[in-house]
Order: structure tokens, then C-alpha cells, then sequence
């Protein structure tokens, strides 16, 4: 038993143990908030590069100001106001000037505690319909990652669950192709991202390719792709900005004058402050290459079908394709981090098709496309992603590596499940039978029956799914005699316009399988529509049999439908004469069954409602199929049925369109729409695409020197080269050297310049600075400026003993 001295030493520590206890902060509290909030909260965050150049500024700032304020109690020297007023001013513009450059450095340092989502945009989605959950994180998005990683991600619209607890996997350097069946949400994901209705780090840029360029009476082809690059004008203006208040602070040392601002900073201190935000954003305008601003877009408008002429077309006068082929040059013209395109080539000719499948072949950050066409897919991607069963399922390779490792995986999953169906159908046999046996076979029963319990607990594989099969039919029209369709001497001509075609003769007829291709304007849809008796000729005879009834499928189908309706009452309003049961059979054969037959269509997917259509085509029987790019919207597994339907028509078929692969199953023949007429290709659509793609890069080489735009063209003789300029060195007096000039003025001007050159030795000191597209980038007040000896920006000392160095060299 202790004594009574231990016993009062003990409550005197328990006593001072409670007291400790209720006066220092809650350990618990302080554990759940770090759950919470992250580790951040609990751990001081490492800082980074400029953070600690930030800090050490900060330090030397207070540093001087104290040193300044005592020199001030020290001497009463007092200067002159007006003097000091307008340093004042000038620091005041200088200071304007770096906390705009600061912004780009705050993007990588400012972001932590960012969760990497757009509110407004969800909030926006959520009204519209599109709900998107995920797993949320103790830690917060790091704005400096430059891949998208979300766990966890359910996606519903309209109620309908798309995606189920799924991963949405980007990795920075792959091209995605997004496929899957029609109304499986594949334009739903790409608009949640673009909305960053997905926790993205802001470091990276994302542009959604979902709508054309607004219709515009000021702004021409050129200038909206061009003026898309905001950043790049922003820092434009700011260089000019940083150059002119160097070279004020350079005239005023030069001429005497006192130059320290408020905070008592020297000459050498503030030039140095604004040197070192302007090589910021040097460097940034370098990463961006905006020297080549304009070639690029030119040449982004020219791979898309745009002539010189139409370049400087204003927006207003182009048709909705048009200018949907404007935004995608804008989406290609701005380069951003995340690219995400839906159905890019619907809009676009063959040759048009081609040129972009090279330059997205080339991309080498994040890109994300739904497309239909396999031709494309196999040329653009590295990787594919699938939706099935509400999951994104991720392979590597291209659409027919694709197809191959999906067949070898379904293949094994087959294996596995027979299997171990048999494994288990055989040991349940033979606990059934010897379970209650003698000793010996009741003991192997129960030893079975422990390896069934374990199969079950560890996972069983599931049956491979595969989904239903469509069955696109056109039912037979029956036989008419030739000729059934034919173009007498036909020539036509839009009001006010040049002519499209001039003295055409063909004939269409029952066993025709024709492709119409051909570059965009050239009048292939003119042709369907001439056909279709929606246009007359202006001059010659079209004469079809009289008899012959024709099924259309236009680029506007939706304007066939009611979307008000289902597709049930849509087809009950049209053939009141059949069964409620029949017309439920007739367009499940077309894919359009279950809950989507009672579905309005308004709610439903472009795909979807292009099955509605060729539903209704079908049931029309007609003799000749007219199709206008019918491919836009459909999936991989449409497509097939299709081509497979129109395959087993006994009717004649016109096909317009840039999916290579439909045309190769389909088609027997191919016919030009160009120079006013039409004509036969000898060969197949391979040997045309190989043609197209040869004939792109002859003028590609051709063109290679030649920058059609209003800038002049720089022209090489074969005869007499052109010299290399030689370039004066600029003087080392402080006001007359830009920065970066010495490594841009030493450079040969490239095949692209902003003026014509006529270099002799004679005249080699006042060589115009050109537009380099390996150089660096030369701002714009500087892109006159001659080597003799122009008025530029201020040059830091060390840049200036460098130069020294090389002249005394």
C-alpha cells in the first residue's frame, strides 16, 4: 500500500495531466480535418522553383526599404518633386506590367488547392439532364499533372445510367479513339469533360469541338481562327509593353536623370525585375510558336479546303459546314493540351478527310475522337477505348489491333467460362451422389465441395455478352426495264453562279452500285438533288422510268422526323394499316427496340434517330437508294448492316460519302464530280485514296516555299541563289539592343518571310527581319527593325558582355 505522500503526488499529477489535457489544441479534431482537407493541412506543402525565387525577392525588398528609410532619417536631401513624380509613374506602369507576367507562373503555383471542376458548367449539365458522379479524393488535383485520372465516374442522362462506376484514364502523348454503340453516351463524356464537369488540373487546356463559328459581318475565315489564341495577344501587347518601359528607363539613364522609383530600386534593379518577366514570356510565346501565327493558320485553312480566296471570306457567308470546318481549324489552330473531337470529318470532303488524318497522326498530346470511319481510326490512334456494359474498357494499338485483341479476349473468356462451368457441373454431381455415401466418398464430397465454396468466393468468370446483331433490310422494289434513270445533255447552274456541270450524260439502273466522290462545292449533293427531281436541269433532259419510285437519305435528315413523337407513333402515323405488334418487330430490326422505341426522339442520339430513318427507307421499298454521307452518325456495327443491306438490294444505289471502308464494300463503281462533269475512275477506292494522298504531297513540296496569304511570297531562282544576308552586330549601348535579337538576326531567313528579299553584299545591312519557323520568337515592334541600328529594347549586362566577346572575337 503506497503512503499518503505518494498517493497526494499522484493526484497532483493527475490533476496537472487534465489541466495539459484541456489546454492544448484537440489532437482528434485535427486528424479528421486532415482527412478531410488532405494532407496539405497537416503537412507544410514543398515550394516550388518560384515560389523560392518569390520569397528571396520579398526578403531583398524588405531588405533595401529598411536600408532606405534609415539613409533617409540620415540625409535630408530633398529631390525634385516632378522628377520623383514621374518615376513614381513609371514604376507604377512597370508594376501593372510584371503583375500581368505573373499570372503565368501563378498558373503552376497558385492551383493547389484546386479541385479541378467548372461549378457553373456542371450546374449547367445537371439542368440539362447530364448528371456525372465520381470518387472524390483527400487530395486536391495538382494543377502541374499533365494526365487526367478520375475513379469511380457514373454518368445518366435523362435518367438513363450510361457509365457506371467507371475510370476515365487520359494519358498525356496518346490519341483516343472513342467508340461504341449508338446512344451509349459516347458525345455525353466528351461534353462532361469539355464542361470539366470531371476533376481535370488546370494546367491543362481542354477545347470540345461541338458547335460551328458564329456568323460574323467583321470577322473573316482567317481572323476567327486566329483570333481564338487570346493568350498569344494578351502577351503580344505585354511584350510591346515591357519593351517600351525599358526603353524610357534606358533614356532617362542615359540621360542622367534619376531613375529609382518609390521603393528606392536602382537602374540595374528594375531593369533586371522587367527583363526577367519579359524572357518569360518570350519563352512562352516561343512554346506556343507565335512567330508562325498566320502560316499556320493559313496552312490549317488550306488542308481543310479553303482557297486563298475564301480565306478572307467573311463568316456570315458561309454555309453550316463551312463553318464548322472554321471551328475545327480553330480547335487544330490553338493547340491545347486535351483535344476532343466528335465525328470531325462529317463536314469534310476526301481530300480534306486525308489531310487531317495526317495531321492528327502527328499529335502529340492528349487527344480524344469519336469517329465512324475504321480508315481514319486505324491512321489517328494509339489507343481505343469501348464502351460496353456502362464501362470504359481501354486497349492499345489502333481499330484493327483493336478488334484483334477483343476477339482474342472474348475467345478466352469463352474458354474460361465453359470451364468452369464444367468443373463446378461435375463436382455438384458428385457430392450429390456420394455426399451421404460410405466414409471415403463422403469425405472426397466434402473435400469438392470446400474447392466449389473457394471458386465461388474467389470470383467466377462471367458469361461473354454479346449484343444483338442489327438486321438492316430494304425489302425488294421489284423489276423495272432500263433504262430507269438517265441525264440527257444535263447542264445546271446556281442563280448568279458558274456552272456545276456542263452537258452530263449517264445512266442509273437497277444493278448500279454507284460512289459519288469528289472535293466539297464541286455539286455532289447537287447531283442526288437533281435525281431526286428537287432541282431542274438548266438546260438538257433528265428522264426517269415511269414507274420508278427513289429512297433519299440526306445530311439533314432530322428534318424527315417529328420530334415530338417516338418512334412507335412516328411509324403508327406513317403505316396506320399495320399491327402495333408488326411495326415493333419491323424497327427492332433496325436496332431501334426496347425502351427506345418509347422514347421521344428529341431525347435520343443522332445515331439513333439516323436508324429511325433508315427504318422508315426500308419500308418505303423503293427502287433506287439516294444516300448523302448516311455514315455520320452511325456506329461500327450500323455501318456493317448497312453495307450488308444494301448488298443483298435488288434495287440500284447512289452513294455519297468519305467513309472509304462502306464505299469499298458497297460500291462497284466510282464516279469524279469535278471540272464541271462527271468521270469514271479507273480502279478502287484504295487506288484512289492513294492517289488523292500523292497528289497532297506533290503540292505540299510544290508549295513548300510559297505562303499564300497577303504577305508576299519569298521566290528562289534557280539560276542565282539567294545569299545569305550578312548582319551588322548592333552597337553595346543599352537603348539600341533588343533582347533575344542576337540570336534572331544571325538566323537565314526560311521559306517563309514577311517581305520579298533581294539580298546583294552591297545591301546586306539592311535586311527586314523575317518570320523564322525554327527561330525564336521576334515580337511584333521588332519585326521591322533593321540590323543597322534601329531604336530597340534594353539589353541586361550579361547579354551585353556576351556581345562584346563575340566582336572582340
Amino acid at each position: 500500500m503506497a503512503s499518503k505522500w505518494h498517493q497526494k503526488k499522484n493526484k497532483l499529477a493527475e490533476i496537472q495531466f487534465e489541466k495539459d489535457l484541456l489546454s492544448r489544441p484537440d489532437d482528434t479534431t485535427q486528424e479528421v480535418r486532415g482527412l478531410n482537407d488532405g494532407e496539405s493541412e497537416l503537412f507544410e506543402r514543398k515550394q516550388s522553383k518560384e515560389e523560392k525565387k518569390a520569397a528571396a525577392k520579398a526578403a531583398r525588398e524588405a531588405k533595401r526599404k529598411a536600408k532606405q528609410a534609415s539613409d533617409d532619417n540620415d540625409n535630408d536631401n530633398d529631390n525634385d518633386n516632378s522628377q520623383q513624380q514621374a518615376n513614381v509613374n513609371l514604376h507604377d506602369a512597370a508594376s501593372l506590367a510584371l503583375e500581368q507576367t505573373k499570372q503565368l507562373a501563378a498558373a503552376t503555383t497558385s492551383l493547389a488547392a484546386d479541385d479541378g471542376l467548372n461549378h457553373d458548367a456542371s450546374d449547367a449539365l445537371a439542368a440539362s439532364g447530364t448528371i456525372c458522379t465520381f470518387a472524390s479524393s483527400a487530395r486536391l488535383v495538382d494543377a502541374r499533372s499533365r494526365d487526367v485520372c478520375v475513379r469511380n465516374v457514373t454518368l445518366q442522362h435523362c435518367g438513363a445510367v450510361l457509365l457506371h462506376e467507371t475510370d476515365v484514364t487520359l494519358n498525356h502523348g496518346n490519341r483516343y479513339g472513342l467508340i461504341g454503340r449508338n446512344g451509349c453516351g459516347k458525345s455525353t463524356l466528351l461534353k462532361v469533360l469539355g464542361a470539366r464537369a470531371l476533376p481535370i488540373p488546370r494546367g491543362i487546356d481542354i477545347f470540345f469541338l461541338s458547335e460551328e463559328v458564329e456568323p460574323s459581318s467583321t470577322l473573316t475565315a482567317l481572323d476567327a481562327v486566329m483570333s481564338v489564341d487570346e493568350e498569344r495577344l494578351a502577351l503580344e501587347r505585354q511584350a510591346e509593353d515591357l519593351n517600351h518601359i525599358l526603353a524610357e528607363l534606358a533614356n532617362k539613364e542615359a540621360d542622367g536623370e534619376n531613375v529609382e522609383d518609390g521603393d528606392g530600386k536602382t537602374f540595374e534593379e528594375q531593369t533586371e525585375e522587367i527583363m526577367e518577366s519579359l524572357n518569360m514570356v518570350y519563352e512562352r510565346l516561343d512554346a506556343m510558336d507565335a512567330s508562325t501565327a498566320e502560316v499556320r493558320a493559313r496552312s490549317i485553312l488550306r488542308g481543310l479546303g479553303f482557297t486563298h480566296e475564301m480565306q478572307g471570306k467573311l463568316t456570315k457567308d458561309f454555309s453550316g459546314g463551312w463553318r464548322m470546318r472554321v471551328s475545327l481549324a480553330r480547335a487544330l489552330f490553338i493547340q491545347p493540351v486535351c483535344l476532343l473531337l466528335d465525328e470531325p470529318t462529317n463536314h469534310l470532303d476526301m481530300e480534306a478527310v486525308i489531310w487531317l488524318e495526317d495531321y492528327l497522326s502527328k499529335w502529340n498530346r492528349i487527344l480524344l475522337l469519336v469517329s465512324h470511319s475504321q480508315d481514319f481510326l486505324n491512321g489517328v490512334c494509339t489507343h481505343m477505348i469501348d464502351i460496353h456494359q456502362k464501362k470504359l474498357q481501354y486497349y492499345d494499338g489502333n481499330y484493327d489491333s483493336y478488334v484483334k485483341t477483343r476477339d482474342e479476349k472474348l475467345e478466352n473468356q469463352w474458354k474460361q467460362y465453359k470451364w468452369e462451368q464444367e468443373q463446378m457441373k461435375s463436382m455438384k454431381d458428385y457430392i450429390a451422389r456420394f455426399g451421404h455415401g460410405t466414409s471415403k466418398n463422403a469425405k472426397q464430397a466434402q473435400s469438392k465441395e470446400k474447392v466449389l465454396q473457394k471458386m465461388v468466393r474467389a470470383g467466377l468468370t462471367e458469361k461473354p455478352s454479346e449484343e444483338k446483331p442489327l438486321n438492316f433490310k430494304f425489302a425488294d422494289p421489284g423489276h423495272l426495264p432500263p433504262p430507269v434513270l438517265a441525264f440527257h445533255d444535263v447542264s445546271f447552274a446556281y442563280s448568279n453562279c458558274e456552272p456545276l456541270y456542263t452537258r452530263v450524260n449517264l445512266g442509273i439502273d437497277l444493278d448500279s452500285r454507284v460512289a459519288l466522290v469528289g472535293p466539297n462545292g464541286a455539286g455532289k449533293t447537287t447531283l442526288i438533288k437533281l435525281m431526286a427531281g428537287e432541282l431542274l436541269p438548266s438546260m438538257g433532259d433528265i428522264r426517269p422510268h415511269g414507274h420508278l419510285k427513289l429512297g433519299r437519305f440526306t445530311q439533314h435528315f432530322v428534318d424527315v422526323l417529328d420530334m415530338t413523337l417516338t418512334p412507335l407513333e412516328f411509324f403508327e402515323s406513317y403505316y396506320p394499316e399495320d399491327s402495333r405488334e408488326d411495326l415493333r418487330k419491323y424497327l427492332g430490326r433496325f436496332g431501334v427496340s426496347g425502351q427506345m422505341q418509347v422514347r421521344k426522339m428529341e431525347e435520343m442520339s443522332d445515331g439513333q434517330k439516323s436508324r429511325v430513318v433508315f427504318a422508315k427507307l426500308g419500308r418505303d421499298c423503293p427502287h433506287i437508294l439516294l444516300l448523302d454521307e448516311p455514315t455520320n452518325h452511325l456506329d461500327m456495327e450500323s455501318i456493317d448492316a448497312l453495307a450488308a443491306a444494301v448488298n443483298d438490294f435488288s434495287g440500284g444505289m447512289i452513294l455519297v460519302s468519305h467513309d472509304m471502308r462502306l464505299i469499298s464494300q458497297v460500291a462497284k463503281e466510282i464516279w469524279i464530280c469535278d471540272n464541271r462533269c462527271i468521270t469514271k475512275f479507273k480502279g478502287d477506292i484504295q487506288q484512289f485514296k492513294m492517289t488523292m494522298r500523292d497528289q497532297l504531297e506533290k503540292d505540299h513540296d510544290k508549295d513548300a516555299g510559297k505562303l499564300r496569304g497577303d504577305a508576299s511570297t519569298l521566290t528562289k531562282s534557280q539560276d542565282a541563289k539567294a545569299v545569305k544576308p550578312k548582319v551588322t552586330k548592333p552597337a553595346s549601348t543599352p537603348a539600341q539592343l533588343p533582347p533575344k535579337t542576337p540570336q534572331v538576326a544571325q538566323q537565314e531567313p526560311s521559306t517563309v518571310a514577311i517581305e520579298t528579299l533581294k539580298i546583294d553584299d552591297d545591301a546586306a545591312t539592311a535586311t527586314t527581319v523575317g518570320a523564322s519557323s525554327t527561330g525564336s520568337y521576334v515580337p511584333p515592334h521588332l519585326r521591322n527593325v533593321t540590323s543597322s541600328g534601329g531604336g530597340g529594347a534594353y539589353v541586361p549586362p550579361h547579354l551585353r558582355r556576351k556581345a562584346l566577346q563575340e566582336q572582340q572575337s
